[in-house]
């Protein structure tokens, strides 16, 4: 998964430090990541002057910072390209750089009083020097649910809409008052018609592109398995089996890695 950085380890605790030669700059526009004149991320030697840099986070003893360098820019990419670029280690500290820049763009004004919002100097937050109201980085949670029926098949689906069209599994986003199993079992009902037990914990992934936790679930089909898609959410839902053709355009998400999984028999 493009978390999976070993042996690099990120440490996202805020400390911020002065930067170095080698240390890395993002610039964003929009979904847009700003590249240099070899079309690589920026880094603090590729800058002509001195110019204000937010220190995001360090992997390993390379820091990463924030700033508009829009007039050096030689080109950009769309952040969804970061899916699949490497080396991954890079490629994880863009996306969540750019995560981390998404949540500053929507945080300018207090929600609260309207003022403008400052950076804090202790935590990474969004401080609001006029009524005191502070805002941290969004991050939603929601599950991805790989179910099961009686014969061995997988449910896969894809979506109605966005850019991602391989296959996927059923997700969705946890609601108020509500437990992360009970999500994955209502967003199952909800996309498929179908119900579920025996729900299984997999594993968890931070996921920059949408601000999401993902959390990873197997679980099986209780009763009928014949399925009611929901069309507003999906195109395709349908169940395969192990030796079927099932593209998921990658290994960087959850998503794919428990699909891998019920392909190698890992699950079932």
């Amino acid at each position: 998964m493009i978390q999976d950085i070993a042996p690099h380890v990120m440490h996202n605790e805020y400390k911020p430090q002065d930067s170095r030669a080698e240390d890395y700059v993002f610039s964003f526009d929009g979904n847009n990541v700003h590249l240099n004149h070899d079309n690589l991320f920026f880094q603090v030697k590729d800058l002509p002057d001195q110019r204000h840099l937010d220190y995001l986070f360090r992997i390993d003893d390379t820091a990463f910072f924030l700033a508009d360098l829009h007039d050096l820019a030689v080109s950009s990419i769309n952040t969804y390209n970061l899916r699949t670029m490497e080396p991954k280690w890079l490629s994880f500290a863009a996306i969540t750089g750019w995560q981390i820049y998404s949540w500053m763009q929507i945080n300018k004004r207090c929600g609260r009083c309207g003022h403008l919002m400052v950076k804090d100097t202790k935590e990474r937050a969004m401080r609001c020097p006029s009524c005191g109201n502070l805002v941290y980085p969004r991050i939603m949670p929601a599950v991805i649910v790989a179910v099961i029926n009686d014969k061995g098949e997988l449910l896969v689906t894809k979506y109605a809409h966005g850019r991602y069209q391989k296959y996927a599994l059923v997700a969705g986003y946890n609601e108020i008052g509500e437990s992360i199993e009970q999500t994955a079992i209502r967003e199952v009902k909800e996309e498929t018609g179908l119900d579920v037990g025996s729900l299984t914990y997999y594993k968890s992934q931070p996921w920059g592109f949408t601000s999401t936790l993902l959390f990873g679930f197997y679980a099986h089909v209780i009763g009928s398995d014949a399925i009611t898609m929901d069309t507003n959410e999906l195109r395709v839902a349908r169940w395969a089996k192990p030796d079927d053709e099932i593209d998921t355009g990658g290994d960087a998400s959850l998503t794919s890695e428990m699909i891998h999984n019920f392909i190698y028999g890992k699950v079932g």
